[in-house]
Formats: structure tokens, sequence, C-alpha cells
């Protein structure tokens, strides 16, 4: 009988899986799986022998009273615990994301942070948007807030009515998210408290955690846009300088043409130095002369003789 059921439930609910695999686990209890119009109850009284079926995108899986299931996406690489009165749906595994919708319960989750591909993991509560892509959390949902513990890693929780309202929890913090509030503060959770929410069967535990005041959406919204946008205004580039006019360069004075005449010697001598070697030239002038005369007159004699 069980073969069968199993067998049934395998065609019903695994004609596709959207190229991944995902698959739910009924380890103990009982649920309901609906996907469109068509309804199934899976009951299981043996968590030694968990009931698995194959899980379709758009399927709700709507967990009863003292019941445990187990979600497992991308072959292990995402898993998701979920606990009693719990609504769940998977709505989108994509390469680059998985979409998960919890409006209200409780879950641990695990996104296995040394996997190849870095996909963002979403989960959407009616109050809260958390997204992370590599951590462990534990999360609460129902009565307009959602309570969310950080195990290992960061989560980044936003307010579902204003995306940009968003904090960063990291390990061993929880916060809070209220309809009309922004998330409060993160708060250092002590590790009984810890173990306490993991293990607990409700999301009631969240309420021994004492979180501090949070701010009121509109006002939290306006700060996060001012915020945004002196970010904006810091990262964009500064205007270039308009280049200076450069003054026009004065025209180069035509080179002097080359010229062959001899620079006039400034006359630099004493005064009356040129007067003396003039008379002392035309006295040698003189002398020459008388010398010539004497020459000729000698040779006339020697002629005669």
């Amino acid at each position: 009988m069980r073969f069968g059921l199993t067998l049934l439930l395998i065609l019903f609910l695994a004609p596709q899986i959207w190229g991944q695999e995902a698959l739910l686990e009924l380890i103990k209890g009982r649920l309901k799986v609906q996907r469109g119009t068509e309804v199934r109850f899976l009951t299981n009284d043996d968590p030694e022998t968990p009931l698995r079926v194959e899980l379709l995108e758009k399927t709700k899986v709507q967990t009863g009273a003292e019941t445990q299931a187990l979600v497992t996406l991308r072959r292990g690489e995402e898993v998701i615990q979920l606990r009693s009165h719990s609504l769940f749906s998977v709505d989108q595994v994509k390469d680059e994301e998985t979409q998960i919708r919890m409006p209200v319960g409780k879950a641990q989750f695990r996104v296995d942070p040394n996997r190849k591909i870095k996909r963002r993991f979403v989960v959407r509560t009616p109050t809260a948007i958390v997204g992370v892509k590599g951590t462990e959390f534990v999360m609460g949902a129902g009565d307009g807030q959602t309570s969310m513990l950080t195990l290992s890693g960061t989560v980044e929780m936003a307010s579902a009515e204003a995306p940009k309202v968003q904090i960063a929890v990291p390990a061993g913090q929880a916060s809070k998210l209220e309809v009309g509030s922004a998330p409060t503060p993160p708060v250092a959770v002590p590790p009984e408290l810890q173990t306490s929410i993991v293990e607990s069967d409700s999301s009631e535990t969240f309420t021994a955690v004492s979180f501090p005041p949070a701010q009121p959406i509109e006002e939290a919204a306006a700060q996060a846009e001012q915020e945004e946008a002196a970010a904006e205004e810091d990262a964009a580039p500064a205007e270039e300088a308009a280049p200076a006019e450069e003054a026009p360069a004065e025209e180069a004075a035509p080179a002097e043409e080359p010229t062959t005449e001899q620079p006039a010697v400034e006359n630099t001598l004493p005064e009356g130095l040129l007067e003396d070697v003039s008379d002392q030239a035309n006295d040698a002038v003189d002398s020459v002369q008388e010398t010539e005369k004497a020459v000729r007159l000698t040779i006339e004699r020697a002629n005669q003789q």
C-alpha cells in the first residue's frame, strides 16, 4: 500500500521539475500538498522512514500539528526544515535565484556558502523580504510580523512595504519586522536562547528576545532615500574642468639673413699712435728712395770706367 501511494504521488507531483531537483520529505506528521485545484494529503507515522516526493514549482505545502518536513533544492545546496502550522511554496528556481514564500509558520534555512554558483536565495513573508547568498538562519512569520535569527553568515532583511529599508543581521543576532515599522536594529541572542529557538516547534520562542524599538516605516523610507541620493552624488564623477583658452602664440621674429660684410673694427689704439706710425712709414719710403739713387749712381760710375 505504501509503495502504491508513493508511486501515485510521484506521478502526480513530478512530471517536470524545471531542470532542477526539488525534493519534499515528510519526516513525521501530516501535510497538505496543493497545486492548482489538485489537493493531496500525506501522513507519515514512521520518522525512521521519511515519505519522499518530488516537488513542482508553485506547489503549496501546508504542515499540520507536530509535523516536520524537509525541502531540498539543487541537490542539497539549499535546504529548508519546515515546522508545524507552516504554509510554504517554492515560487521560482532560476539559474541566478531561488524564490521562496512562507506566509505563516516557522522554518530553518541553510544555503551552502561553498556552492560553485553563488545564486541569490530570497524568502518572502507578508511583512519581510529576506535575502542571502550563503548562510543559515531561522525565521518565523505570522500575526503581521516576521522574526529572524542568523546562525551563520549574514542575512539581509528588508521591509515588504519599503524594500529599500533593510538591515544586515550577522551571526548570533536577531531582528523583528512588524507592519508599519522598519526592521529592528540587530540584537545579540544568548546561545541558550538560540538553541531554544532552533529546536522549538513554534515561532513563539522569538517572543523571549528583547528586541529594541523600531523606526516608523515612513521615517525609515525617507532616510533610506536620502542616503541613496547622497551615495549616488558621491559616486558621480566630478565634472571635467573646461580647458583654459590658450593664448595665441607670438609670431617668431624672422631669422636675420647671413651677411658677408665684415663687421667694422672699432679703433681702440691710443690717441696719436696712428700719426707716429704714418711718419715712420714716410721716413722709411724716403730712405728706400735715397738708397735706390745711390745704387744707380754706383752703377753709372762703374760703366764709365
